[in-house]
């Protein structure tokens, strides 16, 4: 394994299948260029000078009408209900949901280490269905990071789950987390 900064193949493969067949014949060829074949096994590690470029051009194919931080937004939204798809992502949801809320945050440093190599959150709790999520790089997407956190919320079962960013600092960021018990 390399010291490099990067994601590993499952994220790829949880983008290639929410991608699949709805990307333009541009898109498919950009990414080509970039190594990415979205009908062949992903690799086990891409480091972020692929990563993030793709997300790029997968956001702007897949949410042409939406301004960027919307976009970017429901594509992380979409990322975590796209593991659904996998018999992995099956079972880390069912996880989520036995978990709930409160113990899910709790783990969601863990999972984010199963998809890529530098991200590591802190939280902070206000209350028993509040919190303080601190993210140290966000890529200078911070709305796909709160698009995650939404669904991941929403997946475990959270009544009105609420995400909103309170502070950009460098390629961090702070979000406000809340739900109704």
């Amino acid at each position: 394994m390399t010291d490099e900064r990067g994601v590993f193949g499952n994220a790829f493969h949880g983008l290639f299948q929410l991608a699949h067949g709805r990307l333009s014949a541009g898109a498919r060829g950009a990414l080509g260029r970039m190594g990415l074949q979205l009908d062949c096994q992903p690799q086990s590690f891409y480091p972020l000078s692929v990563w993030r470029p793709s997300l790029d051009i997968v956001v702007r194919e897949l949410y042409p009408d939406l301004q960027r931080d919307e976009a970017l937004r429901r594509l992380g939204q979409q990322m975590v209900l796209g593991v659904r798809e996998t018999v992995l992502g099956r079972g880390m949801l069912a996880l989520g949901r036995a978990l709930g809320p409160r113990r899910l945050l709790m783990r969601l440093n863990h999972n984010f280490r199963n998809a890529d190599n530098y991200v590591q959150m802190q939280l902070t709790e206000l209350s028993p269905t509040a919190y303080e999520v601190w993210i140290n790089e966000t890529l200078g997407m911070p709305s796909y990071y709160q698009g995650i956190l939404e669904a991941a919320l929403g997946a475990t079962g959270a009544r009105e789950p609420r995400v909103r960013s309170l502070r950009v600092e460098g390629g961090s960021a702070t979000y406000h987390v809340e739900w109704h018990a």
